[in-house]
């Protein structure tokens, strides 16, 4: 996919939800979108080297290696990065052009017991009335598909800058101390339903069964993860408003405003420094 000569199918703003988003493994480039075959990873938990290594030899159609592409672009090889996940629009090629991440791997993965979920702040640099960027808050039970990104420290650096609009202390780009992430290869993963959450008046979790597990565990403590450090979320009634269940345009117009924020700390845990 040429990216340069492609229509912009997700300006993400409140008139479009987040969608498309990549359905398989890609590399982006500032130009071209290379997409990956996933291949089964047939080990219940992996580190971070080991993911990067067997990522490294996943190909296109063509038959050329993700290494090689990195190579082909110029850009850092993958034991030359570290892992984050993309929340919202960071996975989006479209944005990521306008940003101008520079080449980067990205892969299809599974978070469980923490959920995306809409910021309680706007973005207005792009449109009027603005972008609500995406977060994350614990929700025991819960799963869903996600992107996790290879990056380089600069880019990491990079995208979080991009959240924070360069106002420092808003956004940092933590590592979590709950929750889990495995590699997905059916990307097609179905994430509970509004029904299927019980709420005591205090909080929400899921207790239905889990979906089997297809891809490896790996460790969320070592995978970077952008935070918003104040308001960390919004508070809908005592009930997060996840993106899965709430669109960004839904959200905008039936939800935003009408309830409160919730403090980052409030609703997730990171390590300690």
């Amino acid at each position: 996919m040429d990216l340069a000569n492609t229509p912009r199918l997700w300006p993400y703003e409140p008139s479009n939800s987040p969608l498309p988003m990549p359905p398989q493994p890609v590399v982006f480039s500032q130009k071209e979108l290379h997409w990956i075959q996933s291949e089964p990873l047939t080990s219940e938990l992996m580190s971070i080297d080991e993911l990067k290594s067997a990522v490294a030899g996943w190909k296109t159609h063509s038959g050329m290696t993700v290494e090689a592409i990195l190579q082909q672009e110029g850009a850092p090889s993958m034991n030359d990065r570290q892992l984050i996940l993309l929340l919202g629009e960071l996975a989006n090629p479209s944005r990521l052009a306008d940003i101008g991440a520079g080449t980067m791997p990205m892969i299809n993965v599974r978070i469980d017991d923490v959920c995306r979920t809409w910021t309680d702040t706007l973005d207005s640099r792009m449109m009027i009335p603005g972008v609500h960027h995406v977060t994350v808050a614990r929700t025991h039970g819960w799963w869903e598909a996600t992107h996790l990104g290879f990056a380089t420290l600069p880019q990491i650096r990079q995208l979080v800058e991009h959240l924070d609009d360069r106002s420092r202390g808003k956004w940092k780009p933590g590592k979590l101390a709950e929750g889990q992430v495995h590699v997905l290869h059916d990307a097609t993963l179905m994430a509970p339903s509004v029904d299927d959450l019980v709420w005591d008046g205090e909080s929400e979790r899921v207790e239905i069964d889990r979906p089997p597990f297809d891809g490896p565990a790996l460790p969320i403590g070592e995978i970077f993860t952008p935070i918003h450090t104040r308001q960390g979320c919004y508070n809908h009634r005592g009930r997060l408003a996840r993106c899965v269940h709430h669109l960004h345009r839904a959200f905008h117009n039936n939800i935003f405003r009408r309830g409160s924020a919730r403090q980052w700390d409030d609703v997730i845990s990171v390590q300690k420094r």
